[in-house]
């Protein structure tokens, strides 16, 4: 039971973590566009140097961040999920709707990151990039995997909790 609380706590370390460096982002991003040193900060989106934005490349940064967004409300979620298991809360309501938004978070992530920048490159570079590779932690099929596995997880949670309330009103 001392991994639960080890987990739980690099859940919230990486949250922590992951706040702090979408703020210096943030305010790089600020810094750059109001400075208009842009070309200067060595930022990139897919393999495209971002040496100005226009509405294309602002729409897409719109949709990374709000699957990067997404991303973050999933592993808040799996905070809370960990914080429902160590409290023994298994079978409630409240952990298949924690499951569920953990799962319905992935998928949308899983899409609302890559997409748009694997759109951006292409009508930017007018060349469409196909990278074949192994299935790996950053590829969209994988995050899209666990996204399904956590909303087939809230489905079997969903059932226990009734197979329990009905055990627990059978004399």
């Amino acid at each position: 039971m001392n991994t639960i609380h080890q987990l739980k706590s690099i859940l919230t370390a990486m949250i922590v973590f992951s706040l702090v460096i979408i703020g210096i982002m943030i305010l790089s991003l600020c810094y750059g566009l109001i400075t208009g040193n842009l070309s200067r900060m060595n930022m990139e989106i897919g393999d495209s140097k971002i040496d100005s934005i226009d509405v294309g490349l602002f729409v897409v940064i719109l949709f990374v961040v709000l699957g990067y967004a997404f991303f973050m409300y999933a592993i808040y979620q799996l905070k809370n999920l960990v914080s429902l298991f160590i409290a023994r809360n298994f079978f409630s309501d409240r952990s298949v709707k924690t499951l569920s938004a953990i799962g319905s978070s992935l998928l949308l992530s899983s899409f609302l990151i890559p997409l748009p920048l694997y759109l951006y490159t292409v009508f930017s570079t007018n060349n469409i990039p196909i990278k074949l590779g192994a299935l790996n932690p950053e590829s969209t099929v994988f995050s899209f995997i666990i996204a399904l596995f956590f909303l087939i997880l809230s489905a079997v949670f969903k059932e226990a909790q009734t197979l329990k309330e009905e055990n627990e009103l059978t004399i």
